[in-house]
């Protein structure tokens, strides 16, 4: 008789993804929670709520990150805000364009596989941004094998994060805040989650919640096929319940 360790838990809950797609193609790329997390980010950025992420969702997605770091519409970290995700959405387009561009590569002729593009991407759909994602992710070893504008998400939610308090550090009051104002949690959830998250986070307050610690959460939260991994508290919205349940250790008969 052999034992391994495996999650007691199965990842049923899908709040964020849309049942209607198709997400088998994905299957050997991503995770089913790994396309959770990732449709919780587009949301985010589809922030009109018309089912595509372009240009349109800018003023939404910058009020709503301002409102959390309670920054004014004249302060000059909200201008950087503005700036840094007027490049991030056009490094975002131009990242699926040339997704779209090498789909099919491999059935074209010699001569259309050389031709000049004349593709324009405006807007991008939950499913080509699942496919970015797959691409993205695979092989990456953490956040520094991503480009930099997706390096850059982490930069400006950190900032976020810590605008109130205006430290280096993220205290746990902050990350409270932020769950509360960005992810919308409230009451015992909301208390629950910051403790939990802020304890995994912090390796039980042994080390100090800077930006290095948070690059490695974020990469986790990218990269991390399961529940148990400390990225999701990144957000803190996901299948919470292993902060009461644990693993449980399963025996095969030899």
């Amino acid at each position: 008789m052999s034992a391994s360790l495996g999650p007691k838990l199965s990842f049923i809950s899908r709040r964020f993804t849309d049942s209607s797609l198709d997400y088998s193609d994905l299957a050997s790329l991503l995770s089913t929670f790994q396309i959770e997390k990732l449709s919780f980010l587009y949301r985010f950025f589809d922030a009109n709520g018309d089912g595509h992420v372009d240009m349109d969702d800018m003023d939404g997605m910058n009020e709503r990150l301002r409102s959390v770091a309670g920054w004014s519409v004249d302060d000059p970290q909200y201008l950087s805000l503005m700036d840094n995700n007027r490049v991030f959405m056009e490094c975002l387009l131009d990242q699926v364009k040339k997704e779209k561009n090498i789909e099919g590569l491999e059935h074209r002729t010699w001569g259309e596989a050389l031709a000049p593009s004349k593709m324009t991407v405006s807007s991008v759909g939950l499913k080509p941004w699942l496919n970015m994602w797959a691409r993205l992710c695979k092989g990456a070893a953490g956040i520094d094998s991503f480009p930099i504008w997706v390096q850059l998400l982490p930069r400006v939610l950190f900032n976020i994060i810590v605008a109130r308090e205006g430290g280096d550090v993220i205290s746990k009051k902050a990350l409270r805040n932020f769950y509360e104002k960005f992810t919308g949690l409230g009451g015992v959830q909301l208390d629950k989650v910051t403790e939990e998250g802020f304890r995994t986070a912090s390796a039980n307050g042994d080390y100090d919640l800077d930006f290095d610690s948070y690059k490695l959460l974020f990469s986790n939260f990218l990269l991390g096929k399961t529940i148990y991994g400390p990225g999701k508290y990144i957000f803190g919205c996901f299948d919470n319940r292993d902060m009461e349940e644990t693993y449980k250790v399963k025996y095969d008969n030899a």
